[in-house]
């Protein structure tokens, strides 16, 4: 009875080869988390910085007087936009009120409105007396720094780019 030497470099291919995809799969698994706690960390730090920039702009709103213009500078969160909501769409923050929002773009606008994409991620100020709707202002940062004019002129705000 002959005995054949089997190569045995066959199964140490198959070995290796689930080893090498089961690395590849924890490492890729292990990026996403890694790129997970980095976007949440910006993005809290955006809406931070949102908020910071809506302080401001209702202490302005809240002081104003009839017939004044107020300028004020909207440095953060870069890539952002302002948007304003007087019509029926409006985030759910607003309580059917008017309002003005800081938050990133909804880049799917069919199947999510801006005001959803505004409520989840962004932050908003209701503004009773807000005259314009569809205001998109883009917040570009420093390079060129975005100036917003606030100004209240028959009872209504009314905000616009500045120079």
């Amino acid at each position: 009875m002959e005995t054949f030497n089997k190569n045995k470099k066959g199964f140490l291919l198959a070995e290796e080869t689930v080893k090498i995809i089961v690395a590849v799969i924890c490492v890729l698994f292990l990026a996403y988390i890694l790129i997970a706690i980095y976007n949440s960390h910006t993005s809290s730090a955006q809406i931070q910085q949102a908020k910071d920039v809506l302080s401001r702009t209702d202490t302005i709103i809240s002081a104003l007087k009839e017939g004044e213009t107020e300028k004020q500078d909207v440095p953060n969160p870069s890539g952002w936009h302002i948007y304003s909501f007087v019509s029926e769409d409006r985030p759910n923050s607003c309580l059917n009120e008017n309002c003005l929002c800081i938050c990133d773009t909804s880049l799917i606008k069919i199947l999510t409105s801006q005001a959803k994409k505004c409520d989840k991620d962004g932050a908003c100020i209701v503004v009773s007396n807000l005259a314009m709707d569809k205001i998109d202002l883009k917040i570009t940062g420093a390079d060129p720094l975005l100036f917003i004019g606030v100004k209240k002129q028959n009872s209504k705000i009314f905000i616009e780019a500045s120079k």
